[in-house]
């Protein structure tokens, strides 16, 4: 059962009837500021009066106003109205009052635009679709609902005393053993432990000492007629009081002690904040059928880029194993890059009004979403925050990359080498510079600077440009050649192509000269500073991939085979190809690998589509033998410290 749309109008900017459609697990509003995101959240939080709209209530500036803000009544009534969908049969009788004729659950609320003599708006709810019909609200009561604003504190939300959030989770969780408990007349366990030790503290010679010194002196000021006795003890506080009492603590990875959450950041308390909550959701699964939501605005809130991706990818799994259905609103392209695009809901200002979009609606192709999402997830990290980046030439690499690395990390930990299982585990981002560029943007990590010297008088312009080209390609610099710079202190490893002549078809044992121009760079940074390499292969990407082995290059020609658009020598060759390998007969190699790259860079398929299939391959079928060139392997162990 899950919140499947929801109707407004004449609510906040709503002036005119909108509907928004949601889907199981995650949902994602994006759009421009003043678009409807919030109101949506905040309607939803009106409708299932979640705690905090139900104290803060309808307030005037809830009712839209339909003339430009030259009404300052607003309109005479706003409503809004929620479908729950795919209800078992055991929800449709807990329902029954709600059911519309789908047999979905069907919650209505109306608040007409007039205030009662408790100065309040009049509001009305109803189940169905009959308005006079008989609401039942305990399966409203039942639906958990939590918001976190914008601006959020948690801090303040974590804090001990009546209503915190970790007591009410504590509570919730222990609720059948103190109902069981209470009716049998016995303390609960902490209880127990309490009253224990406060009888074993009170007997200690300083508390005991100090009690006996208070009595005394009351005795001798009141006289025993009128004295009272005292006892210094910790408060007998029932089982509700002591969990109430209990604070979260926080300490940093990689140290010992705790400490207050005053002392945390903003960020680090809205991720303990939100995994309360979710902690919360995870304990009870099982113990409510009911529906269970968690609006998020701005889940960026505070949170530096890594963390905002790791913290989404574990709202998704969330949803999946917790039945949790998670809506949040964001401005990061961050964020909208890193969710399949069926879970976006696209929020639009055009002409003065809103348009409110679910991409899932749109009817896209499969081919098309998988591409979009590929492109999407190959472009969604974040180059100034990452643990480390791994710098590639193009989308085909960007695409494939973090999948072979998934398999390679798998692996690794596996065998206990790593304790990691991807490069996004790892805050590792995979950059795409579409180019040979990567020589621009070590600079900023390598931690130094070729000094140039001035053209001296009577140096030709060719003679000057040769000494100034043969300076920047020295393997190693001399003292005077540079100097030590400022660098971000993180690991940036580079693959790229050889680039050889055309004709030449290396194998894996042949070192043979390539044509890019670059290649300089990465023996200069290797000698020069320790943070920075680049990484090589015998010709492409492709081509090596298709040369590790033939497994791997009977994979790719599948994939070929099955986009071929016609008959003819190329796909008989193609097949032969197959054929022979399922023979184990001898082939040539490199000469399979230059046309498998030949039909990868054709008319019909292009490097980026080709990506897109193979990736789309591995993911689904990961028992799949599909070896990793060693550059990249290379490139990851540096990476991921693996084998130092």
């Amino acid at each position: 059962m899950y919140l499947s749309k929801v109707f407004i109008e004449n609510f906040r900017l709503f002036s005119q009837p909108v509907e928004v459609s949601f889907q199981k697990g995650l949902n994602l509003l994006v759009g421009e500021n003043g678009s409807g995101k919030s109101a949506v959240l905040d309607a939803i939080r009106a409708l299932l009066n979640e705690n905090e709209f139900s104290r803060r209530g309808i307030t005037e500036e809830d009712f839209s106003n339909n003339n430009n803000g030259t009404d300052l009544h607003g309109a005479d009534r706003l409503s809004i109205t929620g479908i729950f969908s795919d209800l078992s049969e055991e929800q449709k009788i807990e329902y029954l009052t709600w059911l519309d004729n789908s047999f979905n659950a069907k919650l209505n609320l109306e608040v007409q635009n007039r205030l009662n003599n408790r100065n309040r708006y009049n509001q009305k709810r109803w189940g169905g679709n009959s308005s006079n019909s008989i609401f039942d609200s305990e399966p409203l009561n039942d639906i958990q609902c939590v918001y976190l604003p914008a601006l959020r504190d948690a801090e303040r939300n974590l804090r001990t005393g009546r209503g915190s959030r970790l007591a009410r989770f504590i509570a919730n969780l222990s609720a059948d053993l103190l109902k069981e408990k209470r009716k049998n007349g016995e303390l609960m366990p902490l209880e127990d432990d309490l009253k224990a030790f406060n009888e074993k503290a009170a007997g200690k010679e300083e508390i005991a000492k100090a009690n006996k010194l208070i009595n005394d002196s009351i005795q001798n000021a009141a006289g025993s007629v009128y004295g009272q006795k005292t006892q210094i003890q910790f408060n007998t506080l029932s089982y509700e009081r002591i969990i109430e009492s209990l604070q979260i603590l926080f300490s940093e990875a990689g140290t010992d002690g705790f400490r207050n959450l005053a002392e945390n950041s903003l960020g680090y308390n809205n991720l303990i904040y939100i995994a309360t909550i979710l902690a919360e959701f995870e304990g009870l699964k099982d113990k409510y059928t009911t529906p269970r939501i968690l609006l998020i605005e701005e889940l960026e809130a505070h949170l530096h880029p890594q963390l905002q991706i790791k913290l989404l990818k574990y709202l998704q799994q969330q949803t999946d194993e917790c039945r949790i259905q998670v809506i949040i609103s964001t401005h990061s392209p961050l964020i909208a890059a890193s969710v399949p695009i069926d879970k976006i809901i696209s929020f639009n200002r055009v002409d003065g009004s809103c348009s409110i979009t679910s991409l899932f609606d749109c009817g896209m192709e499969c081919s098309a979403s998988r591409f979009l999402n590929r492109w999407l997830d190959a472009t969604k990290t974040a180059l100034l925050f990452s643990k480390g980046n791994l710098f590639v030439e193009g989308i085909g690499e960007a695409i494939l990359i973090p999948i072979l690395a998934k398999r390679y990390l798998s692996k690794k930990k596996a065998e206990g080498a790593c304790s990691i299982s991807s490069l996004e585990e790892a805050g590792i981002s995979v950059i795409n510079m579409n180019g040979i560029y990567f020589h621009y943007f070590l600079q900023l990590y390598n931690g130094y600077k070729i000094l140039l010297p001035e053209r001296v008088a009577g140096e030709t312009k060719e003679n000057y440009t040769k000494k100034i080209t043969e300076l920047r390609k020295k393997t190693r610099l001399s003292n005077g050649e540079y100097e030590v710079t400022s660098r971000i202190n993180i690991r940036c490893a580079v693959l790229t192509d050889n680039d050889p002549a055309k004709k030449i078809k290396p194998s894996l044992d042949d070192d043979v000269e390539g044509n890019n121009p670059q290649l300089w760079f990465g023996k200069q940074v290797s000698a020069m500073t320790d943070n920075c390499r680049v990484y090589v292969n015998k010709k492409t990407f492709e081509y090596d991939l298709s040369i590790e082995n033939k497994c791997n290059a009977q994979i790719m020609l599948n994939i070929l085979l099955e986009a071929i658009p016609t008959d003819g020598s190329i796909k008989e060759q193609l097949e032969s190809y197959i054929t022979r390998i399922a023979k184990e007969e001898t082939i040539d190699e490199p000469e399979m690998a230059a046309s498998i790259l030949e039909q990868i860079e054709s008319d019909y398929m292009g490097k980026g589509l080709f990506a897109q299939l193979l990736a789309e391959k591995l993911s689904k079928q990961e028992e799949m033998k599909f070896d990793i060139p060693q550059y990249i392997c290379k490139a990851i162990n540096f990476l991921a410290k693996i084998g130092e």
